[in-house]
């Protein structure tokens, strides 16, 4: 394992539109990014195309959820702006239209979007409507835990369990396999649909001996498509 930068594994450079998809750290992995940023000295949007749990004020340096997206005001910088509108449901945010978060990306420096939801389980299946990925997106990173192998699948672990089943093969009761998650990133309609720009996949959780062999197995499924692997909650990444 060693320390690097995130940005750079993942190639992403000023001007870029990220979407985040998946689950297992898809928030992490964006403020992650977004702390790096700052420190480079960028300004960066922080969104959702869907809905988001508003971080807490420690996670960013502004905070407009009036839905004009800093356009009534300087934006400040360098740092961490997180905006929208107020969600249906306190705590929660969700974004704004597509035109005007095409026109106001103009202000900033990187744009981060979380793109789809997970109801907070690091496993899910995809309706026909999601992820959504606006039409300007650079870059789409999915993300997928790593450490979910081994685990059972079931209704608390993956979100749309029977989407899941139908995408991976996975049943109720079995054990999560590589080659489930292979088939969940490989699938027409999985971690990748309607994705953008360049495709990256981040395996997140690589904490553990296992990990990093489960990590190897699953590269070699997937040879054409660009794999960083790491640990946001550590800070390191892997190979």
């Amino acid at each position: 394992m060693k320390r690097d930068s995130f940005i750079q594994a993942l190639t992403i450079a000023t001007g870029d539109v990220v979407c985040c998809v998946g689950a297992g750290g898809k928030t992490s992995l964006m403020f992650h990014l977004a702390r790096e940023a700052r420190e480079l000295g960028l300004k960066v949007l922080v969104t959702t195309t869907t809905k988001m749990f508003i971080p807490d004020t420690g996670q960013y340096d502004a905070l407009d959820l009036s839905g004009k997206l800093f356009a009534a005001g300087p934006v400040p910088g360098p740092g961490i702006c997180v905006g929208g509108l107020p969600g249906p449901v306190a705590g929660k945010m969700s974004g704004v239209g597509m035109e005007l978060l095409a026109e106001q990306r103009k202000l900033f420096d990187l744009v981060l979007v979380e793109a789809d939801g997970a109801a907070q389980k690091p496993l899910k299946g995809w309706k026909a409507t999601e992820p959504v990925i606006p039409d300007f997106t650079t870059r789409t990173v999915g993300i997928v835990d790593i450490g979910t192998i081994g685990r059972i699948i079931c209704a608390s672990l993956v979100h749309r369990l029977e989407i899941f089943s139908g995408l991976t093969g996975g049943i109720d009761g079995e054990q999560l396999t590589v080659d489930h998650l292979y088939r969940m990133v490989a699938h027409r309609m999985g971690l990748f649909f309607h994705a953008r720009g360049e495709r990256v996949l981040f395996i997140n959780k690589v904490e553990s001996v296992m990990d990093r062999r489960n990590v190897d197995h699953l590269r070699g499924l997937l040879p054409d498509l660009k794999i960083v692997a790491g640990s946001v909650h550590r800070g390191t990444l892997y190979g």
